[in-house]
């Protein structure tokens, strides 16, 4: 401020006889820039009077401004303590401009002289901070105070711009901020709240729940806007609810801050929570943390603590935790895998709702047979482990869960994403029933056909309104349950809308899945009627958007997707085979629908979907799939040469989306196994050949790559392709994005056929992969053979010194060859595996290490490998644990786990053989560790030498 001066007292006299009208004062305020001025013209009193809101002869509110506002807030920055002296005696003014003015001047000025403005704004409450207050200032006059010393009263600023409170009846939850600002407003907040943020929004969380009533004293439906929480889905029933989402996106945010710093209290202040929400944020935050890396080891421990608290508190069975929960597993595994051995007791129990409770939903009727009721109650719960463990993953199972989950895999079939959302089957799904589930359920077929072509919709399909769309959901959970909903109704698709007919078919498609008999004839009846029906509806559409459906393309995916399932072949037959031709002629004729394809392909929307779940999505893919259904009978069913017509027909058209390839990959092996002759000499066609493949042909090559198992038939078949894919030169296009790129599950394949001794390294495909594929990704499909192997009960000596030999092979390409030392990243999984003697892996690691010195950067734990091996190789475990700890981060995962349990044992037994050379290495190394910091090695040493720190307590 020193090129200012005060004004004397005649020139403050000489400005107001200047500036008597509100022109003129406006054109004086607006100007003024010297602080200086402030003191003189409060004194004469120019800020202690600004205009209230007039009431216009309209009707209206007429805010008059204030130009003296303008100058506070520009000199605000250079004179905070008397500016804000000013402020707080204007408590009594509505003038909007002057409310909007406390909350910019709050955000400039020093934190210490901001938080003075609170009773100013504790006076206000009742009437409001002004219409024309900028949410954005809000948001940083909160932002000031939090950051600036002052974190008490910007919590209470925090709170009461975010905290939801009561609505008014039929409305959303009251918030100060509009639902965009508050959106864009709250990760501000929550990226400077302190180490109590958690506790300081999941309140928030809780009361818009309870508001919007997804959490009540008799019901928990939170979960329903996010099946998982790490990803919002844009379509799901919480989309249109930006405040919901944001509120949930902050509290995991916060949530993985927390767990970081107090694992085991963040994850009581989520379940505490009395939300299934709050558990799953924290099963998802513990897993995040967990995974991330770059941990010391107390924190793991204390990690690890908390995570199996919530693995195996029964209420994390909940079907909602699913994905969350499987996270966190597998994050566990990574670390602890025998962390996870109580999980086969674990799941044993069944779903959280109990095993009694879902055989009363399966009951048909009270007379029905026990076995049948048992039968169908023993394959629920199969499907329900089935999808837990896919979830789960085989990599984290332990090797009991492991064959279970392969035995599941060839019954029920493979999950392609076992970390997607399922259906719901609930007594309340949202949008708003007029009637629950039970009291459908309580109605004849005949008053329920009546009840839903009687109702009508009023309100706009998102509020608490019943609605057509939260109808049909229940409807559907009640087909699933009791296909015969509606039966012996006949006109059905002249009764009801289209979203009930949808509703009653994927009901349908549901009780399949889940084994149970349909009434086959009622089923085609209504499929029938349904394709038929023109696209137009005759029912004038009721509330808002995705309320009520505007026309039949919905229902008839419906139709077409059911058929897919009815036509599928079973080894054991569910659907009578005279039934099974219907449906046949159904799926080949009636069903072939131009309009889908014409609805597939010119669709432009980025839904960011992989071609494999293109394929599960739209009608016309569908209708392909269920085509190929019906070719895997065999060419001596009835349908066989229409549908082989009809599928070449489709897969002729210019798929520019790649579902139908998918569709044909994941096909491919039915094809080989009912018409070899027939598919055999198309398969350049479809997959590509040596001279070069398409995208689409690249497709159907990596999701069938992808959803099979290797098979020395499949190789030869595929051959030709996988040499296009390598020699591509660019990235190959994925059909299914799944956890293995295409080119190293080419290669998995490649080492599979060679270790097996189907193939060798002459082989074209085997001599491209290793040629021309990136050293990283070659060293990737070996380690994957060796994680195998771990994971196997039995390896035949003829495959596993197959992969030894290969693995030779490759390190006497690198001494060749040093610039592909990445193919040698992954021995670590060949040690772990188990498979190989430790005479065997132990020079060859160190051979590794010392060929490639990033290897000990990687995700090696294998110290108790190595000090088991010291043994009967001394010397050889001391120079492999010498060559890592030299390479490693001392402060790394990794090198803790190595000093923990390799060093000691390694240098002790080096020290005890009688080897005098290899004793003073021993006791150089330990010197060299102790000056690192290892104080308490020594120690440790002589513990091992005498015996107080055995083979068994590394083994623990």
């Amino acid at each position: 401020m020193t090129q200012y001066s005060p004004p004397t007292e005649e020139q403050v006299k000489e400005v107001l006889r200047r500036i008597p009208t509100a022109q003129l004062r406006r054109s004086f305020f607006e100007r003024l820039k010297n602080p200086l001025w402030l003191g003189p013209l409060a004194k004469e009193g120019l800020f202690s009077n600004p205009p209230e809101p007039e009431a216009t002869p309209d009707g209206l509110i007429r805010d008059t401004y204030w130009p003296e506002i303008e100058y506070l807030i520009r000199v605000a920055p250079d004179a905070p303590e008397s500016v804000v002296d000013i402020l707080l005696k204007l408590d009594a003014s509505s003038n909007a401009w002057v409310r909007r003015a406390v909350f910019t001047i709050g955000a400039s000025i020093p934190a210490d002289q901001a938080a003075r403005l609170k009773p100013l704004l504790k006076s206000w409450l009742g009437t409001g901070f002004g219409w024309r207050t900028d949410p954005r200032e809000m948001v940083d006059f909160a932002v000031n105070l939090l950051t600036g010393g002052q974190y008490k009263t910007g919590k209470w600023i925090a709170n009461i711009l975010f905290r939801p409170g009561a609505p008014m009846p039929g409305k959303k939850p009251r918030l100060f901020l509009e639902e965009y600002w508050y959106a864009e407003g709250l990760p501000r907040i929550v990226e400077v709240l302190r180490e109590d943020g958690l506790k300081v929004v999941v309140p928030w969380l809780v009361e818009y729940e309870r508001q919007i009533e997804h959490l009540t004293d008799t019901y928990d439906v939170t979960y329903l806007p996010r099946d998982s929480i790490r990803h919002n889905n844009p379509d799901g029933l919480g989309a249109r609810d930006s405040v919901e989402q944001s509120l949930i996106d902050a509290v995991r945010d916060l949530a993985v801050k927390a767990v970081r710093e107090e694992p085991q209290t963040a994850a009581t202040v989520l379940t505490r929570s009395g939300m299934v929400l709050g558990r799953k944020i924290a099963l998802f935050a513990v897993g995040e943390v967990l995974g991330s890396g770059n941990l010391a080891p107390q924190q793991v421990e204390v990690l690890l603590a908390t995570a199996r608290s919530l693995l195996w508190d029964e209420q994390s069975r909940s079907d909602p935790c699913r994905i969350e929960y499987a996270e966190l597993a597998r994050a566990v595994a990574k670390v602890s895998p025998a962390s996870l051995e109580p999980l086969a007791e674990y799941l044993s129990v069944g779903p959280l709702v109990g095993v009694d409770v879902i055989r009363e939903r399966l009951r048909r009727d009270q007379d029905e047979a026990v076995e049948e009721l048992e039968a169908r109650v023993d394959a629920y719960l199969a499907r329900w482990r089935h999808r837990w463990l896919a979830a789960i993953g085989r990599e984290a199972l332990p090797s009991e869960l492991k064959e279970e989950l392969a035995d599941l895999d060839l019954r029920l079939g493979v999950i392609d994403e076992p970390l997607a959302p399922v259906n719901r089957v609930t007594s309340w799904v949202g949008p708003n029933s007029p009637i629950s589930q039970d009291e459908m359920a309580g109605m004849s077929p005949t008053e329920l056909v009546a009840h839903l072509e009687s109702w009508h919709a009023e309100g706009d399909g998102w509020g608490p309104a019943p609605s057509h769309e939260g109808q049909g959901r229940q409807l559907t959970a009640l087909a699933t349950t009791n296909p015969n909903v509606v039966s012996g109704v006949g006109g059905l698709v002249n009764r009801l809308r289209p979203t009930y007919l949808r509703a009653i078919l994927r009901g349908w498609e549901a009780a399949l899945k889940a084994g149970l008999e349909l009434d086959w004839v009622e089923v085609a009846e209504l499929i029938r009627d349904v394709l038929v029906h023109s696209d137009e509806s005759g029912f004038p559409i009721e509330g808002g958007d995705h309320d009520d459906d505007a026309s039949f393309r919905w229902a008839k995916q419906a139709a077409v997707s059911l058929l897919e399932g009815l036509v599928k072949k079973r080894d054991e037959p569910l659907v009578p085979h005279e039934h099974l031709s219907i449906f046949a002629e159904l799926l080949l004729d009636v069903a072939a629908d131009e309009v889908a394809w014409l609805e597939y392909d010119r669709d432009d929307g980025d839904s960011g979907m992989d071609p494999l779940t293109l394929s599960l999505n739209w009608q016309w893919p569908i209708r392909l799939r269920g085509i190929l259904n019906l070719m895997a009978h065999g060419k001596q069913a009835p349908w066989y040469a229409q549908a082989r017509s009809a599928f070449v027909h489709e897969i002729a058209r210019a798929d520019r989306r790649g579902a139908s390839r998918a569709v044909l990959g994941e096909g491919i092996g039915r094809l080989l196994n009912v018409d070899p002759e027939w598919i055999e000499p198309r398969v350049s066609e479809f997959f590509g050949a040596s001279e070069g493949a398409s995208s689409n042909q690249q497709i159907a090559l990596t999701t069938a790559m992808a959803v099979h198992h290797y098979h020395p038939k499949l190789y030869d078949l595929l051959a030709p392709a996988m040499n296009a894919a390598i020699d591509s030169g660019e990235a190959v296009v994925a059909g299914w994005r799944h956890n293995t790129a295409p080119l190293q599950r080419i290669g998995e394949w490649v080492v599979e056929a060679i270790i097996c001794g189907h193939k060798s390294m002459d082989d074209p495909v085997a001599s491209a992969f290793f040629a021309e594929v990136e050293p990283k990704v070659r060293g990737k499909a070996l380690g994957h053979m060796a994680w195998m192997f771990m994971h196997a009960e039995e390896v035949d000596d003829d495959i596993r010194d197959g992969l030894a030999d290969l693995w030779d092979a490759r390190v006497e390409h690198v001494r060749a060859h040093p610039e592909d030392v990445l193919e040698l990243n992954e021995f670590y999984w060949f040690v772990r595996s188990g498979k190989f003697d430790a005479s065997w892996w132990l020079p060859r690691l160190k051979e590794a290490v010392d060929l490639n010195p990033q290897i000990a950067s990687e995700r090696y734990m294998i110290g108790k490998e190595i000090a088991s091996a010291a043994d009967f190789d001394p010397r050889g475990a001391l120079e492999v644990t010498r060559s890592l700890l030299g390479h490693r981060d001392e402060a790394g995962l990794h090198s803790w786990e190595l000093t923990r349990n390799a060093v000691p044992v390694v240098i002790a037994r080096a020290m005890s053989v009688g080897d005098w050379a290899l004793k003073q290495e021993a006791i150089e190394f330990m010197n060299y560790l102790g000056e690192q910091g290892n104080v308490e090695l020594e120690q440790q040493v002589n513990d091992a030498l005498t015996g107080a720190i055995t083979q068994d307590d590394v083994s623990d």
